[in-house]
């Protein structure tokens, strides 16, 4: 199963999100994949991976067979979502630049696609063949949102950073008017279910109404108290176009009455920890579900009767760089996951529930956990929390670039290696370090705290025996074909895995300085992560190369393998049991594996 990354943003754009329309479930995008997700049940998704460059927008066709999906560089591919199968149907290139909106007629068979380019900045098109229907004029700047009259006579809504909304007769499209209302960036252009009227939000915080079949402005609903203070990144109407919700940079999300012009719901989203992150910058109002999009990625459902949030679902938004087991070995079934933004998450595996444990801003690269401690590894420094009291955190510098951290089963001896220092950490205090005459690029301690091993860009892997708090070297292993970039111990202490940067792992025994198993070598690309089952018979190994395998290590010759298991790159790999694998990537997502050993 796959728990989904949450939606990608930007600061100071806004997230056009969308639902099928039986409103089952939220459409949206984040780096190069488009993902279906099941409202009611979050843990329920699909993730599109045939983007080559970073989506940026995704809407259903109205038949609800077909999405349309949009990049950064103007692509837009049209496909099948009803089959399961994912077939394209068409691509095309629309614009020059990127995709900002999208939007289907009511027949599933017309597309325009607005954003940015050097000769345009809207096009529309025959969703079968890619043929013109009409052209768009009217701006000279970025235009941010479209929308067509879903009934007869079609209509066509466009508005962008230049503060016109135009308005076009379709189809073929042809240019009507323009409404120069906004003082500022036009973000929004929705017509009324019935299409009886369009409404429009932007950058001043405004909103207004129109009547649809003149274009004439009925009034500003926005005017009278309790407006937003800062710009409107998104709106929906409500089923009955009685009410209007509508998300803002200014933290909160209002909902609005189209007659009285009153904001009769106002729901406060600022986040405690960080304002900016507290930005609401997309939502959608289909049937009973109302949710808006925090610029975190939360995606926070609205109950309009009590003004509160009553769930937050979150998750990643860029690349995962680490992954851990669960700290306590009958809490196992816990994982940890950390990013390049220093987000970290707990997750619950049979719900696909993720709780954040921390959002200091630091980019993680590595995370390790035992005897209660979760310890991470910046650029140059260790975290270590007290998983009980997280707010209980000892950091230590690493007087130097951190190349890898590592912790014994019960907390008590924690390593770090910087490329020439490796560092023993006890209590959460340095205790003692080494000096290297070579560079690490990897360290593991062993389970019993009493062997530990340290990679190199050499190829070598350099073993120390350690007590106390002294390490004292004991053999060297060059069985490796490229510099090594992860290493991980047998449960039992005495074996260890050794991956490099040319996509081989190798099997060595510590205590005899035997090579174990040379022939686990099918990776093409930089090894990322190893992680042993508990019972140490088998392990898994994550790449560069978006591929996942599970060696035998009583028969070195047995593998399973899964095939671009993460578009981007696998970023980390671990066993919950003995046939559940957890691996994380560059995508953001997390997935789950069950696997049948032969």
């Amino acid at each position: 199963s796959i728990f989904a990354c949450a939606p990608g943003t930007t600061r100071g754009y806004g997230v056009h999100l969308d639902t099928d329309p039986k409103g089952e479930s939220i459409l949206y995008t984040n780096g190069k994949s488009v993902f279906i997700r099941n409202i009611e049940n979050p843990h329920i998704a699909t993730e599109y991976t045939q983007h080559a460059y970073n989506a940026t927008v995704a809407k259903y066709a109205p038949s609800g067979y077909y999405i349309a999906s949009g990049d950064e560089r103007g692509n837009v591919r049209v496909w099948d979502t009803a089959s399961g199968d994912q077939i394209l149907k068409l691509e095309t290139q629309a614009l020059s630049g990127k995709v900002n909106d999208l939007a289907w007629d009511s027949e599933s068979k017309r597309i325009i696609a607005v954003g940015d380019g050097q000769n345009k900045f809207a096009h529309a098109f025959m969703f079968d063949s890619g043929s013109t229907s009409g052209t768009i004029m009217g701006h000279s700047k970025a235009v941010n949102t479209v929308a067509i009259r879903q009934n007869r006579p079609f209509s066509v809504l466009t508005g962008g950073d230049d503060k016109a909304l135009v308005v076009s007769t379709a189809f073929p499209v042809k240019y009507k008017t323009t409404i120069q209302d906004h003082e500022r960036y036009i973000q929004e252009a929705k017509f009324s279910h019935d299409g009886e009227m369009f409404a429009t939000v932007g950058s001043d915080g405004k909103i207004f109404l129109y009547t649809a079949s003149t274009g004439e402005k009925i009034k500003e609903i926005s005017a009278g108290q309790h407006g937003h203070t800062g710009t409107i990144f998104a709106f929906s109407w409500s089923a009955d176009n009685r009410q209007i919700l509508t998300s803002s940079a200014d933290q909160t999300v209002k909902i609005w009455d189209v007659e009285t012009s009153n904001a009769v719901t106002t729901f406060d989203l600022a986040n405690a920890d960080n304002k900016i992150f507290g930005q609401q910058v997309g939502n959608i109002w289909k049937n009973n579900h109302l949710l808006s999009l925090s610029l975190s990625g939360d995606l926070n459902y609205l109950d309009p009767s009590s003004s509160k949030v009553t769930r937050v679902v979150k998750g990643h938004q860029k690349s995962i760089s680490a992954l851990t087991t669960g700290i306590a070995e009958e809490n196992r079934a816990t994982f940890f996951t950390g990013d390049s933004d220093g987000r970290v998450f707990s997750w619950e595996p049979n719900t696909g529930v993720a709780t954040s444990v921390s959002e200091e801003g630091r980019g993680i690269t590595q995370m390790v956990s035992g005897g209660g401690q979760l310890v991470s590894m910046g650029v140059d420094d260790v975290r270590i929390t007290n998983r009980n009291t997280p707010s209980d955190v000892s950091i230590l510098s690493t007087d130097g670039q951190a190349k890898g951290v590592s912790s014994s089963d019960d907390g008590q001896i924690i390593v770090a290696a910087t490329a020439k220092e490796v560092q023993v950490i006890q209590g959460g205090k340095k205790v003692d370090s080494i000096a290297l005459e070579y560079n690490a690029t990897a360290i593991a301690i062993n389970p019993q705290r009493n062997l530990v091993a340290i990679g190199s860009e050499d190829k070598k892997v350099y073993v120390m025996d350690f007590a106390g708090t002294k390490l004292t070297a004991r053999h060297t292993f060059s069985n490796n074909s490229g510099a090594i970039t992860v290493l991980a111990f047998h449960p039992a202490g005495d074996q260890f895995a050794a991956g490099d940067t040319v996509g081989k792992v190798i099997l060595y025994n510590a205590v005899s300085k035997e090579t174990v198993a040379q022939n686990w070598v099918f990776h093409t690309a930089r090894i990322a992560s190893i992680g042993w089952s508990p019972s140490g018979r088998y392990a898994v190994s994550g790449s560069l190369d978006t591929n996942i395998y599970v060696w035998d290590s009583e028969a070195p010759s047995k593998r399973i393998g899964v095939i671009a298991a993460h578009k981007s790159g696998v970023t980390g790999t671990i066993f919950l049991d003995e046939t559940t694998v957890v691996s994380a990537g560059a995508d953001a997502c997390v997935k789950t594996w069950k696997l049948k050993h032969h």
